[in-house]
C-alpha cells in the first residue's frame, strides 16, 4: 500500500474538474519535514508549534525556540513554513507554562490566542524567534482561535514591536515581515470572516474545531463522538 501510495507523490496536485491546488503537509515535529517532502508536499501548511513547550518544566527561550524553527524553514528548502502560534489551553496543557486551570469549560477557556495575549512574553519570544527563522526561507505566521478583529491586531502590533526590537539589535529577520493570518475554527470567526480578512493576510480552516463549536459536539466523547459530522449542512455553510 505504501508503494502504490509512493508512485503517486510526484504527480501534480489536480481536482477532476482541472483545477490545481497546492498540496502541503501537516507536521508537529522538525523530523517529519523529511517525510513531508518524500511525499510530494510543495509547503507545510500547518506547523504546530507546541513541541517546543512539551514534555518539559521550563519555557523555552527566543534562541532555543530560533534555533528548532530555523532547522525546519532550512529543510524546507524555499518551500512556504506556516508556523501556528501556541495553541494549549483546554485539552492541550504543557507543563512548562505552569499551574493553567482548566476552567468549568477548557473548550471555552484561556487557550490559543486567548492564553499568548494573556501572557505576552511568550507571544514575544515566540514571534521574535518565528521572524528571526524567516531570515532563511520564506514563512508565514497563523494565529489560532481568533474570534476578534481586535485580537489579530494586537498580534499583528506586538509582532511589530518584536521586530523592531530585533532590527535595533542588528539580529536578521524575515523582509519584508512575513505574512499574518486567522484560523477560522470558531463560528463566530467564519460568520465575521469579512472583518477579519481587512486585518488578515490569510485565512485558514480550522475544520476540526469549527465542527465541534458548530455541534457543540466532543469528538473525544464516545457517548456523541457519532453525532460529529464535518459534513453536516451548518458546517458547510460556515466553510463557505
Amino acid at each position: 500500500e505504501e508503494r502504490q501510495l509512493a508512485r503517486l507523490s510526484k504527480l501534480p496536485s489536480v481536482s477532476k474538474d482541472g483545477v490545481t491546488f497546492a498540496l502541503g503537509a501537516n507536521i508537529e515535529l522538525p523530523r517529519e519535514v523529511e517525510q513531508a517532502l518524500a511525499a510530494g508536499a510543495t509547503s507545510i501548511g500547518l506547523l504546530r508549534s507546541e513541541f517546543l513547550f512539551m514534555n518539559r518544566n521550563d519555557v523555552p527561550d527566543e534562541e532555543e525556540q530560533y534555533q528548532q524553527l530555523a532547522e525546519i524553514v532550512k529543510g524546507m528548502a524555499g518551500r512556504v513554513v506556516t508556523v501556528r502560534t501556541l495553541d494549549v489551553g483546554g485539552e492541550k496543557l504543557a507543563s512548562a507554562l505552569g499551574d493553567l486551570s482548566p476552567g468549568p469549560n477548557p473548550a471555552l477557556g484561556l487557550r490559543a490566542i486567548r492564553l499568548s495575549l494573556a501572557r505576552p512574553e511568550l507571544l514575544d519570544a515566540q514571534l521574535a524567534a518565528i521572524l528571526r527563522a524567516g531570515a532563511h526561507g520564506p514563512l508565514r505566521i497563523l494565529v489560532p482561535m481568533v474570534a476578534t478583529v481586535d485580537e489579530m491586531k494586537q498580534v499583528r502590533e506586538a509582532m511589530g514591536k518584536a521586530a523592531r526590537r530585533l532590527v535595533r539589535k542588528g539580529i536578521a529577520i524575515a523582509d519584508p515581515l512575513p505574512p499574518l493570518g486567522a484560523m477560522i475554527e470558531i463560528p463566530a470567526a467564519a460568520l465575521a470572516a469579512d472583518a477579519l480578512a481587512r486585518v488578515c493576510d490569510f485565512l485558514a480552516l480550522g475544520t476540526n474545531d469549527l465542527t465541534m463549536y458548530a455541534l457543540a459536539i466532543d469528538r473525544g466523547d464516545e457517548q456523541v463522538a457519532h453525532l460529529y459530522n464535518p459534513l453536516h449542512p451548518a458546517v458547510l455553510r460556515l466553510i463557505q
